[in-house]
Formats: structure tokens, sequence, C-alpha cells
């Protein structure tokens, strides 16, 4: 068995910094492991690129045509994915002939310790290794919303891949197809495709392998770095709260801008949230501040919220 890890990240040029943070977290958690880091990238410009060759690790960097991508074209509605998520589904395809096994993390994660253990994993006749992406009931529900057989539902942002027979399998196309025969049915887009093309062709492995940081109560998200037994080896902070957004402040922000210190962006000043937030976000930050006993910001907030709430 290869003893090198090859991890590969996608991005276009909007999500490159959080992709060089994710990155150089599991670099410094992988200083004992051979990683070779894989970028593919689309519409990111030559100095963000030469930013990412320049960083920490074993890198190589591929650039994605503008071809490959337009059948994906107004594929989304949710505000925090765009085209480039779709940069998964080539990437086995253009990968080395000679790597057969590698991880897929998207951009929102971060690693806080060795991915030697999936070595060991095997995924010898299966497509890939997956994680589950909710709770069992909204597993399931989901499950049934795109008529599989099977209950288990699995998030893509971490997928452990067998690339040959994922080539066999002829996933890309079969999740191409899918999506242009069911646009506009899919929620989830092509993570819903992949589960509908891959039922019965994978391993379900420890939730410690992508562990979903929506799934926390507010207590576990602001305490389970504390806890050894509470930290995953890879944390995916799902949904539009992103730990790079100024007003998601917490735990979740203070572990992003650590790693972030280790790139080239670390002095860039964070983005706001505000131009993409939706009612909940607000009531979600009002509370928040309210617990901290900041009141004026907390009463802002609320202001937002019940504004969104009149113009819905």
């Amino acid at each position: 068995m290869e003893s090198t890890i090859h991890v590969v990240f996608c991005s276009d040029g909007n999500y490159i910094e959080y992709l060089a943070t994710s990155l150089a977290s599991v670099y410094h958690n992988n200083l004992e492991n051979d990683i070779h880091f894989h970028v593919f990238s689309y519409d990111v410009s030559e100095d963000q690129l030469a930013k990412i060759r320049a960083q920490a690790g074993n890198i190589s960097v591929y650039k994605i045509d503008d071809a490959d991508l337009e059948k994906y074209d107004g594929q989304s509605s949710l505000a925090h994915i765009n085209k480039s998520t779709y940069i998964r589904l080539l990437v086995p395809r253009l990968l080395p002939e000679h790597i057969n096994r590698f991880v897929y993390l998207d951009v929102d994660t971060l690693c806080f310790s060795s991915l030697a253990a999936l070595q060991a994993i095997n995924i010898d006749h299966v497509v890939c290794a997956v994680v589950t992406d909710n709770s069992a009931e909204i597993n399931r529900k989901n499950s049934l919303r795109i008529g599989m057989n099977d209950s288990r539902y699995f998030n893509a942002g971490f997928l452990y891949i067998n690339r040959s027979a994922w080539l066999a399998h002829e996933v890309e196309r079969k999740t191409q197809d899918i999506l242009r025969e069911r646009k506009g049915q899919l929620k989830y887009l092509d993570q819903d495709a992949l589960n509908i093309v891959l039922e019965n062709h994978v391993v379900f492995i420890d939730k410690k392998w992508n562990l979903l940081y929506t799934l926390l109560n507010e207590e576990q998200q602001q305490n389970f770095i504390y806890h050894p037994e509470s930290v995953p080896v890879i944390m995916h902070f799902t949904g539009g709260r992103k730990p790079w957004y100024r007003e998601h402040q917490g735990t979740g922000q203070h572990l992003y801008l650590f790693y972030r210190n280790f790139t080239v962006w670390r002095d860039v000043p964070l983005r706001s949230f505000s131009g993409r937030m939706r009612a909940t976000d607000y009531r979600v930050y009002a509370r928040t501040a309210l617990k901290k006993g900041h009141f004026l910001e907390a009463l802002r907030y609320y202001s937002g919220y019940l504004k969104k709430k009149v113009t819905k």
C-alpha cells in the first residue's frame, strides 16, 4: 500500500483563503505523515495560486477549464453553494494515474489530528468511505426524498475515494445525468445525486472523520476542543454561518483564525456575513449576543431579524 496520503481540495477565487486555512490545519496535524495536497482551482488568479504554492506542504495545483463546469450553471439556489462544488466530480478523472486512493475535503473543514488511520480502512470493494450527514431520522427523510432504499444518507464534504472503482462505476457521468434529469428537484444538488449513484457502493465510517458542526448544541460548539474525547479528526462547518465571517464569533472562529495564521491571509480582515444573512441568522446572533450580555448588539441583530421577517 502506498504510504503517501493524497488530500484533495477544490475552490474558486472566492474560497481560496478558506482552502488555504483548511490545508494548513491538515498539514500541521500530519507532520509525521507523507501528505501530498492536490488543489483543483477554477477562476483563481495567478497571484492567489502563487500564494497557495508558497504555503508549507507538498502541494500540486491544477486548473479547471470553464468548459468542464459549464454544464452546472444555474444548479444551485443556496447562497453558500457555488459552481466550484462540482469540481469534486471531475477529480478522479484528472488526478495523476498512479494515485488510486485519496481524501476529498470541503474547504469549510478543519483537521485536528492525524489522517494515518484512514489507510487501515478497507475500501477495496467499494467506491468510497463516507460519514452520515445528520441524525438518523433526518437521514431517513433525505433518503426517502430522493428515492433511496438505504436509510443512510452521507455528507459529501468528506470522501475517502477508491479512484479505480469511481471510474469503473462512472460516477461522474451518472451524477451529471441525475443532475440534468432532476434539475430543480434535488435540494442538496450533487450531494443528493452522489447518494443516489453510490447507494450500496460505500462504507460508512465513524463520524469523527466528518463531524458536522451544526449537529452540536451551542455548549458543545464552544467547548468541544477542551475535551479530547470530543475532538474529531475533521470538523465540518456546515451551513451558511461559517467561522470566516466576523459575526460568527466563538471557538470555531478562534480555531479557524489559529490555522489561518499559517497562511498569507493571516492579516486580512474577516468578511461580514450581513449581505447573506437570513432571518434565522439574525435571530441566532441576537440570542448569542444576549447570552453574552451584549444587549445593544443583541438589539441590533433582533431588529435585523424583524426587518427580514416583515420583508419576507
